[in-house]
């Protein structure tokens, strides 16, 4: 299945390096250049243990991509994931800023 990930924090960077494992195309999606360059790289944006040996084959197997162009993930994907910040509010409700966005 070609699948989505929108958010390339903690979340969404682990999504991206284990459902490769699992035999699917992940097309990873962030504003953050930088996490974007680090995924294309075969990089983790994030600290996990064995994390970069994952995106790293993923990379080289041709099965894990980053991208900033929401268009091009939702038309090359069967389905997206979601994975952003939804902090807490002050009343205690979630912030969904940032899945609106999306």
């Amino acid at each position: 299945m070609k699948i989505s990930v929108f958010g390339l924090g903690y979340v969404g960077a682990v999504s991206c390096a284990c459902l490769p494992e699992l035999g699917h195309s992940v097309i990873g999606v962030d504003t953050n250049p930088l996490k974007v360059q680090m995924i294309n790289a075969g990089h983790s944006p994030v600290v996990e243990e064995g994390i970069n040996e994952l995106i790293t084959a993923a990379v080289q197997a041709g099965q894990l991509q980053a991208t900033d162009d929401v268009n091009f993930a939702v038309l090359n994907s069967d389905v997206s994931l979601i994975s952003v910040a939804t902090p807490s509010r002050a009343n205690y409700t979630p912030d969904l800023t940032a899945v609106d966005a999306v």
